[in-house]
């Protein structure tokens, strides 16, 4: 019997445990990549990045001052993008918009016909932080952007976001 289990059972179940402990690593990958996402309306018109629909990078830095700022930048494979920068970051909370991309914070939406920038002082620009859990940050934005070269506007509203820090 004890040879039975040396020769035979022992590694039949190292074999079993090895078969089940494996994973598909693409499966993995993929849900990584699902997990991250942005949404808005473009004056109506519906945005949507997924995974490797497009690039998606956050990051997470500390500034000569020693305060910490957050750079989000959401591109499709269309060229479509929304870009913020949080100044002063405390994490879950509220943040209003400047109109400067030099000092405090703004959001940006950008196409191949130009750029839209949020204009200090419009109440309804709005970028609020939902979860920050050190990996991952969530949240909802919404701002009415300005184009200083053909003084157009767009309305970019109902914008959700799930995006991963960069390290």
């Amino acid at each position: 019997m004890k040879n039975f289990i040396h020769t035979f059972a022992a590694p039949l179940v190292l074999i079993t445990c090895l078969l089940v402990g494996c994973n598909n690593d693409e499966d993995s990958l993929q849900l990584m990549d699902e997990e991250e996402f942005l949404t808005a309306k473009i004056d109506g018109l519906d945005l949507f990045v997924q995974g490797k629909e497009g690039i998606i990078s956050c990051e997470k830095y500390i500034t000569h001052t020693g305060s910490i700022d957050v750079f989000l930048r959401v591109r499709t494979i269309s060229g479509e993008s929304i870009e913020f920068k949080l100044s002063n970051y405390i994490g879950n909370n509220s943040y209003s918009l400047g109109s400067s991309m030099f000092h405090g914070s703004w959001i940006k939406y950008k196409q191949s016909e130009g750029e839209w920038i949020n204009v200090k002082g419009n109440s309804q620009d709005l970028i609020e932080i939902l979860n920050d859990d050190g990996n991952y940050i969530s949240g909802r934005f919404s701002f009415q952007g300005h184009n200083g070269t053909d003084l157009s506007r767009k309305l970019i509203s109902d914008g959700n976001f799930r995006v991963k820090l960069d390290f």
